[in-house]
Formats: C-alpha cells, sequence, structure tokens
C-alpha cells in the first residue's frame, strides 16, 4: 500500500541530503499544467516555514524557468542577493526567508514537462559541481516518485477521457466543461483545503465528478425540456453508477488503498448533496457533507449555469455569480461561495481561456 503522502516522502528523502550531502535548507517542486500553461507549487520541504505555499503563476510569465525547459538543463546561482531586484514572487520570497543560493533542474515524465525541481541553501555558491552531481541522483528519484504518484490518477483520467469521447455525441459536458470544473475547484480550493499535494489531487479529480451520465438514457440526458419526476430520479442515479464505475476502475489501476481515493469518491458521492440536507443522494447537511463534494458542487453548478445545455440558455457569469450568492447557506457551503466570489476575475479568465466555439459565452456586457 501507498498511503504515505508525497509530501513525507520528500521530506524523508531531504533528511538523507541533509546527512550525506550537506547544507540544502529546501526543497521544492511546482507542477506544470499545460492546458493552462501554469506552474503550481505542489510539494516541498524546508529547514523552516515554507516561503511558498499555495502559489500559481503561468510559466510563459517566468522566462528563465521557460528557457530551461526549452534547453533541457539545470541552472545554478550562486548568489541570490543578485536578484533582489527580481519582479519575481518567487526569487523575493526565497530571498526573504534567507536562502542564498539554487539549483533548479525541470523535471519530465515520458517526454513531457512534469514540473520544476528547486535545491536552495541558505550559504553562497554552494552548489559545486560534486554536490549537484549528487543532487542529480536524487533529482531522478524525485521526479520517479512525482511521476508514480501521478501516473495512476492520470491513467485513471485518461480511462474516463476515453470513455467520455466514445460517448461525446451523446453527451453535452464538453471537454471545456471537464476544464473548467477543475480549474474553479482548484481556486477555491487554494483558499480552504490544506496542503498544495491536497489541492494538486483535488484538481485531477473534479473532473471526473459526472461520469456516471454515461449510464443515463439519451431521452434524459439530452432532453430539452423539464424533466418528469420519473426521469429525474433516473437522472438522480448518474451518482452512483459513477461510483460503480469508479470503484471498478481503483480496482483494476491498483489504486483501492491509495490515500487519495476517499477524495476520489467523496468528490464523485457528494457534488450533488446540499448545505441545507436537502440534496442526494444521502441528504447530508452541513460539514457532513466532505470539503471535497462542497467544492465541486460550486464549481459544476456555476458551469452548468453559464453554459449551454439542450434545456436551457447560457447565463452570463454575473447570473451565474447572482445563483451562487443567492443560495449561499442553503445549496452552497458559504465559505465555498465567498472564496469564488473573492476570485471573480480569476473565474472570468478561466471561462474565456477554456471557452470552445461552439458555447455561447455568457459574459455579462
Amino acid at each position: 500500500m501507498h498511503n504515505d503522502t508525497l509530501g513525507q516522502k520528500i521530506a524523508d528523502i531531504h533528511a538523507q541530503i541533509k546527512t550525506h550531502v550537506g547544507n540544502v535548507g529546501r526543497i521544492g517542486i511546482a507542477l506544470y499544467n499545460a492546458d493552462s500553461d501554469t506552474l503550481s507549487t505542489f510539494v516541498h520541504s524546508s529547514d523552516g516555514q515554507s516561503p511558498l505555499e499555495h502559489y500559481q503563476v503561468r510559466l510563459t510569465e517566468v522566462p528563465s524557468l521557460q528557457q530551461l525547459h526549452n534547453d533541457h538543463r539545470s541552472r545554478i546561482i550562486d548568489d541570490l542577493e543578485a536578484l533582489a531586484g527580481s519582479p519575481s514572487t518567487h526569487t523575493r520570497r526565497i530571498l526573504a526567508a534567507g536562502y542564498r543560493s539554487s539549483y533548479t533542474s525541470p523535471l519530465y515524465a515520458h517526454g513531457q514537462l512534469l514540473g520544476f525541481l528547486f535545491f536552495d541553501s541558505r550559504q553562497p555558491g554552494y552548489f559545486r559541481n560534486s554536490v549537484t552531481l549528487q543532487l542529480d541522483t536524487y533529482a531522478e528519484l524525485i521526479s520517479a516518485l512525482i511521476s508514480y504518484d501521478l501516473s495512476t490518477t492520470r491513467a485513471l483520467r485518461s480511462a474516463v477521457a476515453l470513455t467520455r469521447e466514445l460517448g461525446r455525441h451523446r453527451d453535452e459536458e464538453t471537454a471545456g466543461h471537464v476544464n473548467r470544473v477543475a480549474h474553479y475547484t482548484r481556486s477555491i480550493g487554494l483558499a480552504l483545503v490544506g496542503s498544495d499535494e491536497d489541492v494538486e489531487f483535488l484538481f485531477q479529480f473534479a473532473g471526473l465528478h459526472d461520469i456516471g451520465k454515461i449510464a443515463i438514457p439519451d431521452h434524459i440526458l439530452l432532453k430539452a425540456g423539464k424533466l418528469t419526476a420519473e426521469e429525474y430520479a433516473i437522472a438522480q442515479l448518474h451518482v452512483g453508477k459513477g461510483s460503480e464505475m469508479i470503484e471498478v476502475m481503483m480496482r483494476e489501476f491498483g489504486l483501492a488503498n491509495e490515500r487519495y481515493t476517499q477524495m476520489l469518491r467523496d468528490v464523485i458521492c457528494c457534488h450533488h448533496e446540499r448545505w441545507d440536507g436537502g440534496g442526494y443522494p444521502r441528504g447530508l447537511a452541513g460539514e457532513a457533507i466532505p470539503l471535497a463534494g462542497r467544492i465541486v458542487a460550486v464549481a459544476d453548478v456555476f458551469d452548468a449555469l453559464t453554459n449551454p445545455r439542450p434545456y436551457k440558455r447560457a447565463w452570463t457569469l454575473d447570473e451565474g455569480l447572482a445563483y451562487l450568492r443567492e443560495h449561499s447557506g442553503s445549496q452552497f457551503d458559504p465559505r465555498c461561495v465567498a472564496v469564488a466570489e473573492q476570485h471573480f476575475d480569476d473565474w472570468r479568465a478561466i471561462h474565456a481561456h477554456f471557452h470552445s466555439p461552439g458555447e455561447d459565452a455568457g459574459f455579462a456586457a
């Protein structure tokens, strides 16, 4: 079983590095998402308070890292004080935490950019050739650990994506919907979920929330009008169907005992529960609803409202936000709605970035 968090594994590696290599005060890892061109802090280990958590930036906005990726090479900075005037938030925070030199390497999996690995030391000029040769071995181990932890999750997502593709002519939920819900979920998760590692897995799982709809008949899924009571009861079965499908897939992919599988179950089984207890399938209320389900509920409903369906027009984004406000404390967790409102400019950008030509824009004038 693999129940240890990746963060704990990185902390163990860090302890070995400090014993066998020396004065490396921090290890930081940022993951790359090609769909949105974003780098996001993921896991870290440091000899004090981490200077960088819950941080995102577009790779194109960090030309030095972009160049490392383009050249497939590592970088040593002997004295970070030389970058004291840098506009980079990352550099400023690392300096403020007392680190003076750094060694940065891009990480790859199957030829694709996975992210970047940062080693930092409080000693200027620390990363000599003899040190970096040792660290390169640890870098390979870290890359393998990250790739393994994410590969099973991504394989699961790929299997679901293939299933969706096979049924895409009968399913109104586009790839745009899946991506938007995932990124809206990350936006809320960054404020309410504990670690960057937890946020990343919530982001990975959010797009799987409605896989059970594959089992719902066309005449219900694509009906261009209000469902009858009998049809609505059948539509509600997609939660249970999705749960059954995921359990089978998790067994097939050997994920049944992974630490984050409960989060995946929560996303699928609880995103139609309501804060006031009026949801389904179990009628959970308040904080009895797992946080992952509460977050995805807000992201999913907002995206469903602000994009067209066979039975409705696309609402404007402002109308969608007004709905969240109106139903905060009844349908939705008020904290989730408050975060969505606080970061609504980011939600506008997400909607625009993942908007396909066939979808109604839904923007307010």
